[in-house]
């Protein structure tokens, strides 16, 4: 084991990600505990093997100073190229290519599907009701099932249709009345046909399950097909789950919707999609550039609206100082601080109340 964590290489005669050196540690144990009798033990335990766990400690450790094998997350896609999915000829529900293609991307988003999900997808999940499908997920990656499993069905309800823009429910459902009359397949996705007389009369696909490798990549092969530039980004069938949970949180919904959309049955899990994208750190520390290269114009800008606010001010003042002093004129008689305050700035004024008294 030890030799095989330093010596393997993928087919280029590169190294593995430092994460898929773990977890082929860790599938290997797994392997030893399903195939020989009596074996309960964890290759990753330091306890019972030491020196496997040290060198594979080590060997993490020294990649990760070099830089070498860091793991790439998944990413999911903006609003922005979602809608230029769509909007795509390539995407068109009226042939059986397109279609298929369609309702994948809506069940990658709607339906929330984790990247082996696809796979075991079965048509006796979806219920037709007037309000939208219902997907139901029999058995999740996180449901142990059993006694010590959940005893329901996770259904996830999609919304309606909003007619001529998102009609998720209207394509699921051609897509289903496209499947041979007579189908015994129980897979979802379904081969696409290349009879032209079956296709003519609606019969598009085949009765038999999509191959598992062209639905392993169908998400990666929608975006590229729709020139979305998906270069130096891992994009998989698990993107459209990332997707669909950041929009959750961006919209504002809460972490236990969020949870009761995915799944998830701890905050921990769905918090690992709360993602900073680098797009989101650029704009981040874009408005620390902003900040540099107006600080010069923002000082001048709040120099003069200070110098307004004064000049305003001393105005106010003298007004009212004025507005006292007229008073003070009115009234017939002057208090000792009232000339006292004044008696600098401009003789007393003789009024004829005063000459009276006199």
């Amino acid at each position: 084991m030890c030799e095989f964590i330093y010596g393997v290489r993928t087919k280029s005669g590169e190294r593995y990600s430092r994460a898929s050196l773990k977890n082929a540690v860790a599938l290997i144990s797994r392997h030893l505990k399903d195939t020989i009798p009596q074996w309960n033990y964890n290759l990753l335990d330091k306890n019972n093997f030491p020196k496997l766990h040290a060198t594979l400690d080590g060997t993490l450790k020294e990649m990760k100073k070099l830089g070498i094998g860091a793991a790439k997350p998944h990413e999911g896609l903006t609003n922005e190229e979602l809608r230029l999915i769509l909007d795509h000829d390539a995407m068109s529900p009226n042939n059986p290519e397109g279609l298929l293609r369609r309702v994948f991307l809506w069940i990658c988003l709607l339906g929330c599907s984790r990247g082996g999900e696809h796979y075991n997808l079965l048509i006796n999940q979806f219920e037709d009701t007037d309000n939208g499908f219902i997907l139901k997920k029999f058995h999740q990656k996180n449901d142990q099932e059993g006694l010590e499993g959940n005893q329901y069905t996770f259904e996830i309800p999609f919304p309606s249709d909003v007619k001529g823009k998102a009609e998720p429910n209207a394509d699921i459902c051609k897509y289903i009345s496209m499947r041979p009359s007579d189908y015994i397949t129980k897979e979802f996705y379904l081969g696409i046909s290349t009879n032209t007389a079956a296709i003519s009369k609606g019969n598009w696909y085949y009765d038999r399950a999509l191959g598992e490798k062209q639905i392993r990549g169908m998400f990666r092969e929608i975006c590229i097909a729709c020139g979305i530039d998906i270069s130096g980004r891992n994009i998989s069938n698990h993107s459209g789950r990332d997707t669909v949970i950041q929009s959750i949180f961006d919209a504002g919904n809460e972490e236990i919707e969020a949870m009761a959309i995915s799944g998830h049955n701890s905050s921990t899990g769905v918090h690992n999609y709360l993602k900073v994208t680098k797009e989101k750190k650029r704009k981040i520390l874009g408005s620390v550039i902003q900040r540099l290269t107006e600080r010069t114009s923002d000082i001048n800008s709040k120099a003069e609206i200070q110098y307004d606010n004064e000049v305003q001010h001393d105005n106010e003042v003298q007004y009212d100082n004025n507005m006292q002093h007229d008073e003070i004129a009115l009234s017939g008689f002057s208090k000792a601080s009232e000339l006292l305050k004044n008696k600098n700035k401009r003789p007393l004024q003789e009024t004829s109340t005063n000459k009276n008294i006199n």
